[in-house]
């Protein structure tokens, strides 16, 4: 039997954490509503939308770690890597992994 991965997990997930609260005015990955930033993030990996991977790196040290699981399982998705990014482990844990992605992205752009 197959064992979902956090990315599948995250990614099912999606559409439920969007739902959870009213429409925001303000849209996209700058807003301060999490859920307007949950369907940019939605939306995003809908599109394969490669320019927004540094939107997604930037969550990845969102205090939320509910945030961070959707970032990196859309970061996977998107490009087929976690290098080694853990959302559930300590700052001084994801600070290396974070690192790892802008270093990734800077070689790597769209």
């Amino acid at each position: 039997m197959n064992t979902p991965t956090r990315a599948t997990i995250a990614l099912c997930l999606l559409p439920a954490l969007a739902a959870c609260s009213s429409p925001s005015q303000q849209t996209g990955f700058d807003s301060d509503d999490p859920s307007a930033r949950t369907r940019a993030l939605r939306q995003a990996v809908k599109n394969n939308d490669r320019s927004a991977i540094p939107n997604m790196i930037e969550m990845l040290d969102s205090p939320d770690p509910a945030h961070r699981l959707l970032a990196i399982g859309a970061l996977q998705r998107m490009t087929g890597q976690t290098l080694d990014y853990d959302y559930a482990a300590p700052d001084y844990k994801r600070d290396p992994a974070i690192r790892r992605w802008i270093a990734w992205w800077k070689h790597n752009p769209s």
